[in-house]
């Protein structure tokens, strides 16, 4: 499967949403409450998404996409230069273990052209993913949502250029 990862345009904006719906439900069963997973919208999602590329200075920064082909949209991303952070990275569940995930870390890291970091949410199988990467735990913080206290964990690299 030929994998291309580029900035996204606004069509793309409906796959990001489906992906997003579907790789949280997957993600985070278990960790947030059912009503909140169950409650999200691909019509929110996708307006949501239309906004974020259109303003990429915007509190998400730049969107990137994993086109898998006839398979299209199989991952997105999103990175802020201005706070060093890659603030989104979710691939569908079907194309997990496929390397895209890495090749979209990889482009947002090179996008960030500095330390990279991102917060991961307690329990998210994706922990060990970050860490196979290089990353490194760091501050360990709670976040209040949905009306109950959510920890996270930031993790770190220093500057990625150079790096395979």
């Amino acid at each position: 499967m030929g994998v291309t990862v580029r900035p996204a345009r606004e069509d793309d904006a409906e796959a990001i949403a489906r992906v997003h719906v579907e790789t949280w439900r997957n993600a985070y069963a278990g960790l947030l409450p059912q009503e909140v997973l169950d409650g999200l919208s691909r019509r929110r999602q996708m307006r949501r998404w239309r906004r974020a590329i259109r303003d990429p200075e915007a509190e998400l920064g730049q969107v990137f996409v994993a086109e898998a082909g006839a398979d299209g949209i199989a991952g997105f991303g999103s990175a802020s230069r201005e706070t060093g952070e890659i603030t989104t990275l979710y691939v569908r569940p079907d194309a997990q273990r496929r390397g895209i995930g890495r090749m979209l870390f990889r482009r947002m890291a090179e996008f960030l052209e500095g330390p990279v970091s991102l917060w991961v949410l307690d329990g998210n199988p994706a922990a060990g993913f970050y860490q196979r990467l290089g990353g490194r735990p760091g501050v360990h913080a709670t976040v209040e949502r949905w009306g109950m206290e959510l920890g996270r964990t930031r993790y770190c690299w220093p500057a990625m250029s150079g790096r395979s």
